[in-house]
Order: structure tokens, then C-alpha cells, then sequence
């Protein structure tokens, strides 16, 4: 007889981060499932650091998947995908600790909620704490967030948003929803454009119906391209506010290296090129080709800064066919119009947010 499978699989992938994914795995651990059943899988991206063996060792009832090379948070989740069996799987980062009822909330509001919607994303918190911004901070310090400007101070009584969820900007630039607002007065509509990666449930009937991670993004913006799809395909992404993990923000990969800039400038362009209506994806490749010439020419910015942009273009050039091939796929299969996936994309804010930095 074969065995029934699990209520819900948690897929983690982790690179060279130890530290980051036992503490998860141990948050995984504390979960308070009320009788539910659940199966952890952790895919190691050809760590080098004995991340692999040292969850094997820690934690012999997780599965854990080594890639013979790294693939990505795309191609390392899809390693996982593919070999899921039960109706829900939760995507959770390596460096996201889970509250104990983080799990059981989320499989939960899913189970209860309309058969269109295909994912609910998580409440995802900084792990740092913060307190507001003096006088006398340096400006370097200081943190500008939707509702306040913030320090980071471990004995701070504040906790600022990493995400409710993704949003794509009219002007084609995807953001985390509530970044840096203070947790304790966010409170977002239910529905929002995409999931978060970092945290969220879906319906693997959805995955089976419009496929898996793109894994030519490697990293960054794969979670909000996966959800456009979602979108064009006729589901919706409704936020789970009740659970919370609290994450250690870009502690992999560092939000202003040269990784992090090369495949979040080549992927938002590349997801654009796949989903958007053609104005906007082709305003947002001329706008790129046409900033990276003007600051090339006057000179506005480091070389290094013009040569990674450069970089960004010959790597989307290389990938177009293949992107076009995909948005006439994409095209062919919608249940919805472009332009009424559009009509979720939300305007810039007035006021920039930012500086927080790891």
C-alpha cells in the first residue's frame, strides 16, 4: 500500500549558508501542526561550506536534495517541484525563522479559501529590530520607511515590513509591499499583485497548470514573474496576515553586490518582456538602454556601474528569443487580458523608501 502524501511540503534552498537554514530548519522544527502532516525538503545548491551534511546530520528527518551545481532560487525550488505529491507546497528562504504556527495558518487560510486563489503570501518581518531616527543619527544610519525614518538598535521596540507580498509598478519596477513600514500599523488589503518567495503556500494544481519557476532568472523576480502568470492564467494571490516568519533580508547575496544589481536590472526586464502589454515592456527596455548610454556618456556614474549595465543587456539580448517564444505561449494560453493584469500594477510612491542595507 502506498503511503498518502503529506498535507503540506516545505521546500527550502540554501547556498553556502549553514548558519541561516538550521536556524530555519530548527523554526521548522517548533511547528504546531494539530495533527497535520508535513514533509521539509531542502535543496543544497553545491554548497561548499558542508551546509549539506550538516543538515543531514542536525535534522535527519528533512529530505534533503544536493544539486550537482547551483541553480538558483529558481532552478533549486523547481528541483523540489517537480517531486511534490500532495495538493500544497510553502516556499520558505533559508534565512526565514517561522513563527510555530506559521505552517498550520497558512495551510489553514488555503484550505479555506475560493478554488481561484492560487497562493497566499506570508506576513514577512525584518529580523533586525529598529527604533526611530533622532537628530542626532547620521543620515548614513537612518532608514526612510512609508510611515517613519527608523535605526537599526537590537534593543529597539520597533519591527519594520519586509513584505505582504510583491507589487509591480506602473512604471514596471517590482517592490516589496509595506517594506520598512512599522508592523505594527500595517494593515494591507487582502489582495495583492504576487507573492513573496520568501514565504507563501500555493496550490501545486496551479504550478501543474502554468508551470514552474523560470529558470533562466536564477535569482530575483522569478516569485513576481511566476505570479504574473498566475495572474494572466486567472487566479488571484491574497496576503495571510496571521502568519509570520522573520527574515534576515538579502543576508545571501547582499542587496547592493554585483549579483543582486546584474539579475534584478536582466529579470525585471525579462519578466516584463514575458507578461507586460507591449508599452510597457518596450518602455521599459528603452528606458534602460537609454539611461545606460546617458550615464556612459557623461559619465554620471563608476564605469563598474556602466559595464554591469552593459552586462544586464548582452544577457537579456542572448535570452530575448527565448522570451518572446514564452510570451506568445503565455499569450496563446491567458484566460485573462494583459491589460487587465495591468490594472493591478500600482504608481510609484511620492516619496522614496530605502537604505536599509545588510
Amino acid at each position: 500500500m502506498s503511503t498518502p502524501p503529506p498535507d503540506v511540503t516545505v521546500v527550502t534552498v540554501t547556498y553556502n549558508a549553514a548558519h541561516l537554514v538550521l536556524d530555519c530548519l530548527e523554526g521548522l522544527a517548533r511547528q504546531q501542526l494539530d495533527g497535520r502532516t508535513l514533509e521539509v525538503v531542502v535543496v543544497d545548491n553545491a554548497s561548499v561550506d558542508g551546509t549539506a551534511d550538516r543538515v543531514a546530520a542536525a535534522h535527519p528527518e528533512v529530505r534533503l536534495v544536493r544539486s550537482p551545481v547551483n541553480t538558483g532560487f529558481a532552478g533549486g525550488n523547481n528541483l523540489a517541484l517537480r517531486d511534490v505529491a500532495g495538493a500544497y507546497v510553502v516556499l520558505l528562504n533559508n534565512d526565514a525563522v517561522p513563527e510555530p504556527d506559521f505552517v498550520a495558518r497558512l495551510l489553514a487560510a488555503m484550505e479555506a479559501a475560493p478554488d481561484d486563489v492560487a497562493c497566499l503570501t506570508a506576513t514577512v518581518l525584518l529580523a533586525d529590530r529598529f527604533r526611530p531616527a533622532t537628530p542626532d543619527d547620521p543620515p548614513a544610519d537612518r532608514l526612510v520607511g512609508a510611515d517613519g525614518t527608523w535605526v537599526r538598535d537590537p534593543a529597539g521596540p520597533v519591527t519594520l515590513v519586509n513584505s505582504t507580498g510583491n507589487v509591480v509598478r506602473t512604471d514596471g519596477y517590482g517592490t516589496d509591499r509595506g517594506w520598512l513600514a512599522d508592523a505594527a500599523h500595517h494593515r494591507p488589503e487582502p489582495e495583492v499583485f504576487g507573492f513573496c518567495g520568501a514565504a507563501a503556500i500555493l496550490r501545486t494544481s496551479a504550478l501543474r497548470d502554468v508551470g514552474l519557476f523560470d529558470e533562466d532568472f536564477f535569482l530575483y523576480y522569478e516569485d513576481s514573474d511566476l505570479s504574473w502568470r498566475l495572474r494572466l492564467a486567472g487566479y488571484r494571490v491574497l496576503h495571510c496576515p496571521d502568519a509570520v516568519v522573520h527574515h534576515v533580508h538579502a543576508a545571501s547575496t547582499g542587496e547592493g553586490s554585483a549579483l543582486f544589481r546584474f539579475h534584478d536590472g536582466r529579470n525585471r526586464l525579462l519578466m516584463l518582456t514575458k507578461n507586460a502589454g507591449a508599452p510597457l515592456a518596450l518602455r521599459a527596455v528603452a528606458r534602460f538602454v537609454l539611461t545606460t548610454a546617458s550615464i556612459a556618456v557623461r559619465r554620471r556614474q563608476p564605469w563598474s556601474s556602466v559595464a554591469l549595465r552593459c552586462r544586464v543587456l548582452a544577457s537579456y539580448a542572448r535570452l530575448l528569443p527565448r522570451m518572446l517564444r514564452e510570451r506568445r505561449r503565455i499569450g496563446r494560453a491567458a484566460r485573462v487580458r494583459r491589460a487587465d493584469v495591468e490594472r493591478l500594477l500600482v504608481p510609484p510612491p511620492r516619496t522614496p523608501v530605502g537604505g536599509y542595507r545588510r
